[in-house]
């Protein structure tokens, strides 16, 4: 059987915003208290994006190990429940991007528009993946075969796809509000375990 990897179901971008250094300078002016309440606007902000997102980064960051799994039976539960959580995750991190409302910084709401249609793009092929699996013949060594891997192939070629977070360093204020963000740094700690 296949291993499934957490890299191939998390959103590598995700990494790549909590994990870089947004390189920010501070200029002394009558304007800071502005900046000062702006940037505070946009920590807060990414701190909803990169909470709604991290359920969703840590279900998919959890996969089952086939080769702990005593039969094919529990196999394929394992992966089934693995992907329905996984599924459910991403569509609450959808509603909580949505909750977290407008983005206080310009080309915030179109990164969070890509973001939220990677997600919707994942959740379809995890609906798909499911649904392979739940419909394998657990008797049939030959349908397992074929029929797991299958069930896999269209999440794992999402794995491939740039993610849309990568913009936020494009923001040097969203980049330094991810920074900031205790979600963000939350996901820095579970996706560079």
């Amino acid at each position: 059987m296949p291993r499934i990897t957490p890299s191939v179901l998390v959103l590598p971008a995700v990494a790549a915003l909590v994990l870089s250094a947004g390189c920010t300078t501070s200029v002394s002016g009558a304007a800071r208290a502005d900046s000062e309440a702006a940037t505070q606007g946009a920590v807060e902000w990414v701190d909803q994006i990169c909470g709604s997102l991290l359920p969703y980064l840590k279900a998919a960051g959890s996969p089952p190990k086939p080769g702990e799994a005593p039969d094919a039976q529990t196999l394929v539960r394992n992966i089934s429940g693995y992907l329905t959580e996984t599924e459910e995750s991403a569509s609450s991190a959808i509603d909580g991007m949505t909750a977290a409302g407008p983005a206080p910084v310009a080309g915030g709401d179109e990164i969070v528009g890509r973001l939220r249609s990677t997600l919707e793009t994942m959740q379809a092929s995890l609906r798909d993946a499911r649904s392979r699996i739940e419909r394998v013949d657990i008797n049939d060594r030959q349908a397992l075969l074929r029929e797991v891997p299958a069930a896999i192939e269209s999440v794992e070629r999402l794995a491939n796809t740039p993610g849309p977070l990568s913009d936020l360093q494009s923001s040097p204020e969203l980049a330094q509000a991810g920074q900031e963000a205790a979600g963000c740094r939350q996901i820095a700690r579970e996706v560079g375990r």
